[in-house]
């Protein structure tokens, strides 16, 4: 029977992109490293590596992070790591193999869970398989392990083998060999058994064929029943929740109607409401409380910057994520009001020795912290969502206790009706009948027995 692991639900996830998190081992960095916190171009390496996840586990757990998703890790020729050039080899540049152990021990003493980015779709052009076939065309033994037309893999004057997005440097396997698709299999398991990770996210899962993302699912749960498989979706989901072959996807869907709603005010509150209903009751209610709701990726640019700077509406995004079920799930920096871009400007490094909006990394704290004390939050039920004038409410229930979100983007104060007396979970204020919210705020009223 399909069903997500209980403890997604109950997660605050943080995403790293490790190239630009912190250099903990200099020792390692490869060839033509720059200097931390120089604007990143599109080939840029910074140093950042496992052993600098290490050193900021400390970092991690004050936030109130209790789950890591990393994007690739594998040995590749960029700093993103898509170009995968061998799925059993953590980059040496990152640490090795035996640095990825000692991090998930470390992680796991914390109560810290771990997720990896797996490229099942296409693999770098470096990677060996792919070069064997270069060098012999036809006569390779991986000939049938990637789509060719011709009797050799050429470049110009375009690619004349599948490769993801057209792009030369990312073949795309042959998923109709049963042999690339154990191979890719035996990764998965690899990783979940002998390094104990506690799940996979999927890149370009909509690239993938369905039957073979089933197989990754159904792989992944034999090895480990509560490991998260995570998809990479851009588009509706529904499809593959009803092919029961993802536990929850990155919720870019959600992520775009915050953008407009909150980012840009392009959208009305009665706007927004009837969408995220729209994309509600479009999913599974077990998934729609495993979805990663992300507050930004690698992929976009930042939501600081997309809101024009102003963090007041980071902190209206980020407080609707943690009262909405599923997943919050932060972008490294964000926190501390990273700036960026299109891709790779929001791939920009920690700004570990720059300057910091204190005030905002406190809301971050204050959030983590509410939402790990009110079970309502985590589990509850969706009981209410509507817009209330400019703003928005929703309540979340479970058992007994009732909570109240709302939030005002709006310059103006919002009178809240309240659905019974409660006390203010921030301030510790006690309200009946309703409250006034005041301009670019929001509340968590617990309803008081």
């Amino acid at each position: 029977m399909w069903k997500p692991p209980e403890w997604v639900k109950h997660a605050v996830f943080y995403q790293i992109f490790p190239d630009r998190f912190y250099n903990g081992d200099p020792t390692n960095d490869p060839p033509g490293v720059r200097p931390w916190g120089e604007l990143p171009h599109g080939r840029s390496f910074f140093g950042g590596d496992l052993q600098g996840i290490l050193d900021k586990l400390d970092y991690l757990a004050e936030l109130g992070i209790t789950a890591l998703y990393l994007t690739p890790i594998f040995k590749a020729s960029t700093n993103h790591r898509y170009d995968g050039e061998d799925y059993f080899l953590v980059d040496p540049v990152l640490g090795g193999n035996g640095l990825l152990r000692r991090l998930v021990d470390a992680l796991h003493a914390r109560g810290i869970r771990v997720v990896l980015d797996g490229v099942f779709n296409h693999c770098g052009r470096g990677h060996p398989f792919f070069q064997d076939v270069v060098r012999r065309g036809r006569s390779s033994p991986y000939w049938g392990w990637f789509i060719i037309d011709g009797d050799r893999p050429k470049v110009n004057p375009e690619p004349n083998y599948a490769c993801w997005a057209g792009h030369p440097a990312l073949p795309e396997w042959n998923h109709k060999n049963p042999e690339v698709r154990e191979y890719l299999l035996s990764a998965v398991r690899h990783w979940l058994r002998d390094y104990e990770i506690d799940g996979w996210r999927l890149d370009t899962v909509e690239y993938l064929p369905p039957d073979f993302v089933k197989q990754i699912y159904e792989t992944t749960k034999a090895v480990n029943p509560e490991a998260y498989v995570l998809g990479e979706v851009m588009g509706l989901a529904t499809s593959w929740f009803r092919h029961e072959a993802l536990d929850g996807v990155m919720h870019y869907r959600l992520w775009e109607g915050l953008v407009h709603f909150l980012a840009q005010g392009a959208w009305s509150a009665d706007r927004f409401v009837r969408y995220v209903h729209y994309i509600w009751k479009s999913y599974p209610l077990e998934a729609n409380y495993a979805c990663y709701n992300l507050l930004g990726s690698h992929d976009k640019p930042r939501f600081l910057t997309l809101s024009g700077g102003d963090a007041k509406r980071v902190e209206l995004a980020a407080a609707f994520l943690f009262a909405f079920p599923g997943a919050p799930a932060l972008y490294y920096g964000d926190e501390v009001g990273l700036e960026g871009g299109e891709d790779p400007d929001c791939r920009r490094c920690f700004p570990w020795a720059g300057s910091w909006n204190e005030a905002l990394l406190t809301k971050f704290r204050e959030l983590t912290a509410l939402r790990k004390g009110e079970v309502a939050l985590r589990a509850g039920e969706l009981v209410q969502l509507r817009a209330e004038g400019s703003g928005v409410t929703l309540v979340r229930r479970h058992g007994s206790e009732q909570i109240l979100f709302a939030l005002n983007p709006s310059p103006h104060s919002l009178e809240v009706p309240l659905p019974a007396p409660g006390v203010d979970l921030v301030t510790g204020a006690t309200f009946r009948g309703s409250i006034c919210l005041p301009p670019h705020a929001f509340c968590f009223i617990k309803a008081r027995p």
